[in-house]
């Protein structure tokens, strides 16, 4: 009898840890629970908790995507392990604040949509915002291979792999139409191996469910344009010795046209997207570093590495089609209270007059240490300035007018808000982010 008793005792008992075990969370499972908050805003400088931290809802400049409405920003992250893990990328919606709003006791975290499957060396990333679609695509690597994330229905979809691997590079889009070219061209191997300059046509593509059930593009694919005119193309087998450096310094899309400069030779060349040809259209190269972003009626950019931001009007105009078209510059310093504006390297713009400047920084205090003894970050900081500028369209006066006047790109107010990202089982690298807004 006693012995009967124990063997249902240990029945229960083994019963018993197998439940616990079965409600037992996963680490998987306690991080979707950590990012299932939704966004926060805080004030900067003060760093809180999880255990006590507060829900409050702020006011978003607009819903993702929605033509006609206002634009979202996005945060991807990069994790400590891109190397092994097979999604190394995390996606974060950003709620920016339209109005100035009172410093909040805590920083806030972001809600994390979703993870994107992809090998996470030498990706770009840039955003697609028509009638049809709001998606963010993320370009580049070896192979060269594409993943999108739609911002509307929140799917990762795979497309297709480019002609030539390409390292981290730049991506433009005009329309339903991805650019792609190389930022420093090879001549003897992938990745930026010819060709060097390619595009993705969305306006037909579908997405379909394939036996995995996972989301798939079809009916579009990588397709080769010409390269720019300045890059040096049947090389003497003497010049194999001695490869030529060319590295793409600044870039720009104006309304149909692709702008770009390069360190050699000196000049700016325009790529039609109608035409699909090339013109050179100055001798000098563009006066900013990486790429610009439309702000009303002009384009923000950095006039230097790490330099303060400028505002740039610049125009293209053509007078007949035997004719090369014509690019006007006219460079517009950017104040706030009578100083230039410092918005560092990371920066977008929204509408309703906003432009957004991010730092991305590691928690030090969040660091631990894995079975393989490694050492890693499980929390960022994401501190986030908004600035409103006065209205830009006077700066849409004739040239001559804006050169007697010498008019300045105003910002009127600033403010700030702080976030908080955290990841127990992948952390996060400190230099692979990036931000856009759709």
């Amino acid at each position: 009898m006693g012995s009967e008793k124990r063997k249902t005792r240990d029945r229960h008992g083994a019963r018993g840890k197998a439940s616990y075990d079965k409600l037992k969370p996963s680490i998987t499972e306690l991080e979707e629970r950590e990012d299932a908050d939704q966004f926060q805003s805080g004030h900067l400088g003060i760093v809180g908790g999880d255990s006590d931290e507060t829900t409050e809802d702020i006011t978003q400049t607009g819903i993702a995507g929605d033509q006609g409405r206002g634009r979202s920003a996005y945060l991807v992250a990069c994790h400590w392990d891109w190397s092994r893990y097979s999604k190394p990328y995390a996606v974060y919606n950003v709620g920016v604040t339209s109005t100035s709003s009172p410093p909040q006791p805590k920083r806030k975290r972001l809600r994390r949509i979703t993870r994107l499957p992809t090998a996470a060396g030498g990706k770009s990333f840039t955003s697609v915002r028509s009638i049809h679609r709001a998606w963010i695509v993320c370009v580049g690597g070896d192979p060269g291979d594409t993943i999108i994330f739609d911002t509307r229905t929140e799917k990762v979809i795979h497309g297709p792999v480019l002609n030539s691997a390409k390292w981290c590079p730049a991506l433009m889009a005009v329309g339903d139409k991805v650019y792609a070219m190389s930022k420093s061209p090879s001549w003897i191997a992938d990745p930026d191996f010819p060709p060097w300059f390619e595009v993705l046509d969305l306006s037909q593509s579908k997405v379909v469910t394939v036996a995995d059930r996972s989301y798939h593009l079809e009916g579009c694919s990588w397709t080769k344009l010409p390269h720019p005119p300045c890059f040096p193309w049947k090389l003497r087998p003497v010049q194999y010795a001695l490869l030529p450096v060319v590295i793409l310094r600044s870039y720009v899309v104006v309304d149909t046209y692709l702008l770009v400069s390069f360190n050699q030779p000196l000049g700016t060349y325009a790529f039609d997207t109608n035409s699909l040809k090339w013109h050179k259209v100055d001798d000098k190269r563009l006066p900013f570093t990486g790429c610009a972003t439309p702000h009303g009626s002009v384009f923000l950019g950095l006039s230097k590495d790490n330099g303060p931001i400028s505002a740039y009007r610049i125009n293209v105009t053509t007078s007949d089609k035997d004719h090369d078209p014509c690019l006007s510059i006219t460079v517009l310093q950017v104040k706030y209270m009578e100083y230039e504006v410092d918005a560092g390297s990371c920066f977008f713009s929204l509408e309703n007059g906003l432009f957004c400047s991010l730092s991305f920084s590691l928690d030090s205090s969040s660091v631990i240490r894995t079975k393989n003894l490694e050492f890693f970050p499980t929390k960022a900081h994401v501190d986030l300035r908004t600035y409103q500028t006065e209205n830009t369209s006077p700066l849409e006066a004739p040239e001559e007018t804006l050169l007697a006047v010498k008019p300045e790109v105003t910002v009127c107010s600033q403010w700030e808000q702080a976030f908080k990202i955290s990841c127990s089982s992948h952390g996060f690298s400190p230099f692979a982010f990036t931000v856009l807004s759709i």
